[in-house]
């Protein structure tokens, strides 16, 4: 990407989320399998986007600014990171008077426009919900196989359903949740492993986690029979956990896995 430039006034929303998506399905069809392109070093708020978005740092090149050399980050990223995104949004949201979760507004923007950035990690994305007031938003639209499992049976919905080899489960009510948070999560996959999740005060995060596709299955299975808790399907499963201070380290908090639950949380 030899330049890629935002009107100031559409920093901090979709608009640059929206225009990288757009060149990376631009790179596919021109049939590459990576994207490289170069920053200035200085420039702090290009590179947090960029990060967000998958790039790494892989070297340095100097250029010319008037009589000054200067240096540029060199970035990378693979077009694909093989993993489909699953927005799980079918809960009822009885503890907030039903309201559609998605729709709540973070900072002026709603939650399921923020989770649509990590859109440009993914090789679809799919949103998990029969509810009517939720926009498709470019998603693809898929529902429960087993009914009435809440949480994981919106999980195995997408697995069954991903068309890729890995499905990234988050949830609808997750406003901060952003690629720097998922990029160690990828990088913790192996042929070892089927799940990987983040544990956060002791407790597994399941809705900001790795699973392999090839689990709908067991899931369905398990969920057939009697409807088994996340940590119970996590103990059947191949799962490596990352702690919380791979959260910590990779986003200088712990809010990418806060789900808002409760009047509190909002």
């Amino acid at each position: 990407i030899r330049r890629f430039y935002l009107d100031p006034r559409l920093h901090g929303g979709d608009a640059g989320p929206t225009l990288l998506a757009s060149a990376l399905r631009r790179v596919r069809e021109l049939g590459a399998g990576a994207v490289w392109l170069a920053v200035w070093e200085r420039n702090g708020r290009a590179l947090g986007f960029y990060r967000k978005h998958g790039f790494r740092r892989v070297g340095t090149q100097g250029f010319r600014l008037g009589a000054d050399t200067q240096t540029d980050d060199v970035l990378h990223r693979p077009l694909s990171f093989g993993v489909s995104v699953a927005i799980v949004a079918g809960g009822g949201a009885t503890r907030l008077g039903g309201v559609c979760k998605p729709l709540l507004r973070v900072r002026g923007r709603p939650v399921l426009e923020r989770l649509l950035a990590l859109r440009t990690l993914a090789d679809e994305v799919l949103l998990v919900s029969a509810d009517p007031r939720l926009p498709d938003a470019g998603t693809r639209r898929v529902t429960d196989l087993v009914p009435g499992r809440g949480a994981p049976g919106g999980v195995h919905a997408a697995l069954a359903q991903a068309s890729s080899p890995w499905v990234l489960a988050v949830g609808g009510d997750m406003p901060f949740l952003d690629g720097r948070a998922v990029l160690p999560l990828l990088d913790a996959r192996g042929d070892d492993v089927d799940a990987v999740a983040y544990t956060v005060a002791g407790r597994l995060e399941p809705l900001a986690a790795l699973y392999r596709s090839a689990l709908a299955p067991r899931f369905a299975e398990a969920l057939s029979r009697q409807g088994e808790s996340f940590r119970t399907l996590w103990g059947r499963l191949r799962g490596r956990t990352l702690p919380e201070s791979a959260l910590r380290e990779a986003t200088g908090d712990v809010r990418a896995v806060l789900s808002l639950n409760l009047p509190s949380d909002v």
